[in-house]
């Protein structure tokens, strides 16, 4: 039985506040900071060589993955997800706790025996932990900008989550 490794990270710290409108959010990048937290966040991981990443395709989750993928020599381009989108809604919200989750079997299954890095936001991973059956207490929540989970998947099964911190937020 193959394990697959999933780091499912927050993006780095931005210099604007959450909006809840989406045409406006997207418009959040990494600010100097933020810059610096994915840069060890990609040295961190760079040990682990991940064959590939995954990010939500807003800016500031693109950026942190491009940070990244550059730090951890991440081979490939980066594939874009939209279920790793920011929540703006309520609904949104409701339908994370199923389609994250999913997803993340999914790519548990795709990628199997390797290391893989995905990049979202904090509603979104909290809403796939919990569709996964991780407990607040396990989990830690919240996750912090450039924090995440190392996620160890046997056979499509969650088997072990544990929060990581490798930017020292």
């Amino acid at each position: 039985m193959l394990q697959t490794i999933v780091f499912f990270m927050r993006h780095g710290q931005t210099g604007l506040k959450y909006v809840a409108d989406p045409r406006l959010d997207n418009t959040r990048l990494l600010d100097k900071q933020g810059k610096a937290q994915e840069k060890k966040v990609g040295e961190y991981l760079k040990s682990f060589a991940p064959s590939a990443i995954i990010a939500s395709p807003l800016d500031r989750t693109m950026e942190t993955a491009e940070i990244i993928k550059e730090e951890a020599e991440i081979p490939g381009e980066i594939i874009k997800n939209k279920v790793l989108l920011e929540e703006y809604s309520a609904a949104d919200f409701e339908e994370d706790e199923k389609t994250a989750p999913e997803l993340l079997i999914k790519l548990a299954k795709q990628y199997e025996g390797q290391h893989i890095v995905v990049v979202s936001h904090q509603d979104v991973i909290e809403q796939a932990l919990r569709g996964l059956g991780v407990t607040t207490e396990e989990a830690q929540f919240p996750c912090l900008m450039s924090q995440g989970y190392r996620l160890v998947f046997a056979n499509g099964t969650l088997t072990e989550c544990q929060k990581v911190n490798p930017a020292k937020v």
